[in-house]
C-alpha cells in the first residue's frame, strides 16, 4: 500500500477503512498518523491487518502486555477467569486474584533472592506506571530534575507528557519542560 504525505500528516486514508478514525478520534493520536493500517488480529509477536499483511509488533503492548498477543495458556486462564465472573477492575481493593499473584510473586521472586520490597499496582496504562516512577524517583532522590530522551513517548497524563520527547504532544497537553532536561536519542 502506498501512503501519501497527506495521509501520514492527517491520519486519513480514504478507501482503506481509516477515515472513520480521522473523522471521530481525537487529534491526540500519534502512532496511527505514521502507520495508517487497521489491525484485525494478533498472535504472539505478530499483528495482522484486515487485508492479511503480517507485522512484528515491536510495541509489545507498549509495556503493559509485554507477553505478546493471545498466548494460548494466558488466553485460557483469562477466559476461565471471566467465565467465573472474576473481578476485572478492583482499583486498590483486595481481591483473590491479587492475593494469589502476591503470594506467587513473593515465593518465586522476592524470598529466593532475599528481597525486601513492596509491590506497586499501577493503573492499567503505561502512563500510570510512568507517573508512579516519576514520583518514586523524586521521593527517593529528593531532587526535582528528570532527564529524558528526545525521541521518547511515555503517555498522555501530565507527568508523562512532561518527559515525552515530542514538543507537539507537550504543547497539545499544555505541558512545559520545566524540571526536565532532554538529551538526544532517537
Amino acid at each position: 500500500m502506498t501512503v501519501s504525505a497527506d495521509q501520514v500528516t492527517t491520519g486519513r486514508a480514504d478507501g482503506d477503512g481509516t477515515a472513520v478514525f480521522a473523522d471521530l478520534e481525537s487529534e491526540v493520536r500519534l502512532y496511527c498518523r505514521r502507520f495508517p493500517a487497521v489491525f484485525h488480529r494478533a498472535k504472539g509477536a505478530d499483528l495482522f491487518t484486515e487485508d492479511g499483511r503480517r507485522f512484528i509488533d515491536f510495541f509489545c503492548g507498549a509495556g503493559t502486555l509485554n507477553y505478546g498477543h493471545n498466548h494460548s495458556f494466558i488466553k485460557r486462564r483469562v477466559v476461565d477467569y471471566l467465565a467465573d465472573d472474576g473481578v476485572l477492575h478492583g482499583l486498590d481493593l483486595h481481591t483473590v486474584a491479587k492475593r494469589e499473584f502476591l503470594t506467587c510473586f513473593a515465593e518465586t521472586v522476592l524470598r529466593p533472592r532475599g528481597l525486601d520490597y513492596k509491590v506497586q499496582f499501577c493503573g492499567p496504562t503505561g502512563t500510570d506506571a510512568v507517573e508512579a516512577a516519576l514520583k518514586l524517583a523524586r521521593k527517593a532522590t529528593g531532587r526535582r530534575g528528570i532527564v529524558a530522551f528526545t525521541g521518547a513517548y511515555h503517555g498522555m497524563s501530565r507527568g508523562s507528557l512532561a518527559v515525552t520527547g515530542s514538543r507537539r504532544a507537550r504543547r497539545a497537553g499544555g505541558v512545559g519542560g520545566q524540571d526536565v532536561g532532554f538529551v538526544p536519542y532517537e
